[in-house]
């Protein structure tokens, strides 16, 4: 083999490696989205919202389900996380997959759905203080 083959072969593996790691680095930005911070009221409007989804779940399983899909795609939205299938939270496809699905144990998918939003919604929205929680519901009262 002479050396102008030795380095067109080293040139050739030089390129597919460098492509790999481009392909490679462009996914890993596309998984991690940069999201941005919501508003206090924002914030605020959202779980409160999220909080009458919960107490419709024990009369209106499916919609409850519905309703806390359609919020957290608003979070989501205004977040400025891709709502596109392949780009959702895999908590997220499975907890559609188990909300929408018509085999099984219906109310338990629907429980489990739920318990996958929160957990989404948690995370998007960020902790709750207790304080702003109990402080609402003496306004309320």
């Amino acid at each position: 083999m002479d050396s102008g083959t030795l380095v067109t072969i080293l040139i050739v593996a030089l390129v597919v490696v460098v492509l790999l790691f481009l392909i490679r680095a462009a996914g890993a930005g596309r998984r991690r989205p940069r999201l941005r911070a919501l508003t206090a009221e924002s914030r605020d409007r959202y779980v409160s919202e999220w909080d009458e989804i919960e107490t419709k779940f024990v009369d209106a399983p499916e919609q409850a389900v519905r309703e806390a899909e359609a919020l957290l795609m608003s979070v989501l939205r205004e977040r400025g996380h891709p709502v596109t299938e392949r780009d959702l939270p895999v908590e997220v496809q499975r907890a559609h997959k188990l909300g929408f699905s018509s085999r099984g144990d219906k109310t338990e998918d629907l429980r489990q759905a739920l318990l996958r939003y929160r957990a989404v919604m948690a995370r998007m929205v960020g902790p709750d203080d207790q304080a702003k929680r109990d402080q609402r519901g003496r306004e309320m009262a």
